[in-house]
């Protein structure tokens, strides 16, 4: 799939199922940019803004919310973090790089569960592509065994999901394989200083 979207350059996605290990990623590379003393943001998603907050509360299972109004929220949700005051797109341009921990390739993989896939790509095609996606690829016994440790699962931390979840992404990647967003797959397992070596490497360009 090639649908036109545009490209916003500096702005950096990293993916992949619960376990993968992308906000531990985040951290290393926000590390390792400061030693290179290059300006960026990190956000993630869903964001602390009301929307994030009122999504956390469902994937806590505090709040019911049926599948495809959850899937608008997390829509909704990524428009504040891309179009809000101190946004993505006012931090890109004032020149920052941004790493987003998830973006809208986890609306595909997780929302497309309970909802038609085709669906939830049309309620996020107004959002533009990362110059660089950045997907940690991990079986799901090794995914879920890391999260073992978490004192509570939210209701898509479980194995008997996360393979769909993992599907879900490799078709998301599929579909945009043809644009010119550029893509990185990496073996989560691998040790988090191999994997920012890697990243760092991927980026290069923008540094």
């Amino acid at each position: 799939m090639n649908d036109g979207r545009t490209i916003w350059d500096g702005l950096i996605a990293i993916e992949g199922i619960d376990g993968a290990g992308t906000t531990t990623l985040c951290q290393f590379l926000a590390a390792a940019l400061k030693t290179h003393n290059r300006h960026f943001v990190s956000g993630k998603e869903p964001t602390d803004g009301p929307v994030g907050q009122l999504i956390r509360e469902a994937l806590a299972g505090r709040v019911t919310i049926p599948p495809r109004i959850l899937a608008i929220l997390f829509s909704a949700d990524r428009n504040e973090h891309l179009f809000s005051a101190n946004g993505i797109k006012d931090q890109l341009d004032s020149g920052a790089l941004y790493i987003t921990d998830r973006y809208f390739f986890s609306s595909l993989a997780y929302q497309s569960l309970d909802s038609d896939w085709e669906w939830v790509e049309s309620i996020n095609a107004y959002y533009p592509l990362p110059s660089h996606l950045i997907f940690l690829g991990i079986p799901v016994k090794n995914a879920t065994d890391r999260l073992t440790d978490r004192k509570s699962l939210d209701i898509f931390e479980h194995a008997s999901l996360q393979q769909r979840v993992l599907q879900g992404y490799q078709k998301a990647l599929d579909a945009y394989r043809d644009s010119e967003m550029k893509i990185l797959e990496l073996d989560s397992r691998k040790t988090p200083e191999k994997l920012c070596d890697a990243s760092m490497k991927f980026i290069g360009d923008l540094l």
